[in-house]
């Protein structure tokens, strides 16, 4: 048992408690105080709750209430008047009985998502080489397959400063500037080529690409995560091809006997008119053209900007990120390096093609994780909190309303036990397509936990508009769902907070439809608006803000 106090009161730890109870307790020692009470004793239990969740001490003046903690027992809170003019009253009671009940409640369902997204990013790490910078501790974490490309143990590199140590004093300039730019926020992306210190080698070569995606209100970087490729057999190669070109420049025979041994697409283009004088194998394997088709093409045809225009290769150096277009139209993420080669009095450019579309891919993957429920597709709790943020700002600009519905499916658990967990899971990937197809492309629907799914509308011109678009997608939800064999009836509860009608504010934007949303489950009625009370004196006595019910 768990006993938390404040004053002459104490408080006795155990393992098996999370982390909670301090906030918890502040806020709810104020939430008494404000009615004249004060908290005596917070304790927790491994037992169940007794049937009557109130218990009045009259003669000791002291009360006593008994909740539930999900899946860990219960929590049994006593208070007792803070002056002789304050009585024990039970509506009063009954209220703070409630609103902490809704404390330990939201606290295990947070929980219950952090927990989860620690699992999927503990499996992203133990799949990629991967490097995370939190701004906040300033701490840098390393995946096991990033410091494998190292030789080094797991955890050998914990900050900024020792990853620094590794790197080649010539590169670490460039990665230190590049790194500042990324965090103040001058930098859209980190791409650099550096040289590492291995473990037992020499110095490897590491292609390491980074993006911000977490930052403060100020606009600085606040986490930082990277991926990191070995690259350094094609450095090599590259140097190799270098080097024996400047050395064979008057040999055109063996400099072509070279190319075609060449691991990487090589082309050969006169600058002058920007076509194609030569090529190797792996350029005609990549391209879907033979080397005698290639020979002639203008350059022009083959090599793409992402945004359709010609290439335009420079004298020495690397283009990023570029297309190559292949004879049956398939699209190639390519790295060109140039370099000027003069030939029999001819200016000519050597292209050495690096096809890098599978690491896109990898990317592209990295970051749909972040930003994605991975069960059901559906924007996660970062993602909706972006795209809330953005909605917010829109309806200022354009003084239209903003809606946030807050879903939560009734008695889900009963599937999950009945069924199995795979059955609830099918059911939430069922919600999840029937929110989709049922919104709007301009509304944004999202997954934040367990059953809890949440919808932003915007673009909205007058408040009538929200009780239809809610109404019609509580009937689509609210359809039978064919699962295992057999058809389960899904309802659920809806609550409703307007924006700028209830508040300014994205979070409290976020607990009023939360709030709603347990008034409508309280209710049995599915749909509920947020609505502030005009009468102080009621608002005081009842915790629940007052709803007005509509009907669907």
């Amino acid at each position: 048992m768990e006993r938390l106090s404040h004053g002459e009161r104490h408080l006795i730890s155990s393992s098996g408690w999370p982390d909670f109870t301090q906030k918890a307790f502040r806020e709810l020692e104020q939430l008494c105080l404000s009615f004249g009470l004060k908290t005596t004793c917070l304790e927790f239990q491994a037992d169940a709750p007794p049937q009557d969740a109130i218990r009045v001490n009259s003669h000791r003046q002291q009360a006593m209430f008994y909740l539930v903690w999900p899946n860990k027992g219960s929590v049994k809170l006593s208070v007792s008047p803070a002056t002789q003019q304050t009585s024990l009253n039970q509506q009063i009671l009954h209220g703070i009985q409630q609103t902490f009940q809704h404390l330990i409640n939201q606290h295990a369902r947070t929980q219950q998502a952090d927990a989860q997204t620690q699992r999927w990013q503990q499996a992203l790490y133990n799949s990629f080489a991967v490097w995370d910078w939190d701004g906040t501790t300033r701490r840098l974490f390393c995946s096991e397959e990033w410091t494998n490309l190292l030789g080094l143990p797991h955890d050998t590199i914990r900050s900024v400063r020792m990853l620094f140590k590794r790197i080649h004093p010539e590169d670490r300039p460039v990665f230190k500037n590049a790194l500042k730019k990324l965090v103040d926020g001058s930098l859209s992306k980190l791409d650099c080529e550096i040289r590492f210190k291995h473990a037992w080698e020499d110095y490897i070569w590491l292609r390491t690409r980074a993006r911000v995606t977490d930052c403060n209100e100020q606009g600085a970087a606040q986490r930082v995560i990277g991926t990191s490729v070995n690259i350094t057999a094609r450095k090599k190669a590259e140097e190799e091809i270098y080097d024996l070109c400047q050395q064979l420049h008057n040999s055109e025979l063996l400099y072509r006997e070279l190319m075609k041994s060449a691991s990487d697409a090589i082309l050969i283009v006169d600058k002058q008119d920007g076509c194609i004088i030569d090529a190797n194998h792996h350029a005609s394997a990549l391209s879907g053209y033979s080397i005698q088709e290639l020979m002639g093409m203008e350059r022009r045809q083959l090599l793409k900007n992402p945004d359709g225009e010609p290439v335009t290769c420079q004298d020495k150096g690397l283009i990023r990120d570029m297309l190559l277009i292949s004879q049956h139209g398939q699209q190639h993420i390519i790295d060109i390096s140039c370099t000027s080669v003069h030939v029999s009095g001819r200016h000519l450019t050597q292209c050495i093609i690096h096809e890098v579309s599978e690491h896109k891919a990898i990317e592209k993957r990295l970051q749909h994780l972040a930003h994605h429920d991975p069960l059901t597709g559906l924007p996660n709790r970062i993602l909706f909190r972006d795209r809330l943020q953005h909605a917010v700002h829109k309806a200022q600009r354009q003084n239209t309303l903003l809606a946030l519905c807050f879903f939560d499916l009734d008695h889900f658990k009963s599937i999950n036990d009945s069924l199995g967990h795979d059955a609830g899971d099918q059911v939430l990937i069922c919600i999840a397509e029937r929110l989709v197809k049922t919104i709007r492309a301009s509304d944004t629907a999202a997954r934040l936990a367990g059953d809890e799914f949440i919808v932003i509308l915007e673009d909205l011109e007058h408040q009538d508009l929200i009780q239809p678009i809610a109404s019609k997608i509580l009937s689509r939800i609210n359809q039978p769902i064919d699962v295992a064999g057999q058809q389960v009836r899904v309802t659920s509860s809806l609550g409703i907070s307007l924006y700028p009608l209830n508040t300014l504010d994205n979070d409290t934007l976020l607990n009023q439809a939360d709030t709603a949303m347990y008034r409508a489950k309280e209710n049995g009625s599915g749909l509920e608006f947020y609505m502030v009370s005009e009468d102080l004196k009621q608002k005081s006595l009842d915790l629940w803000p007052s709803v007005k019910k509509r009907s669907k």
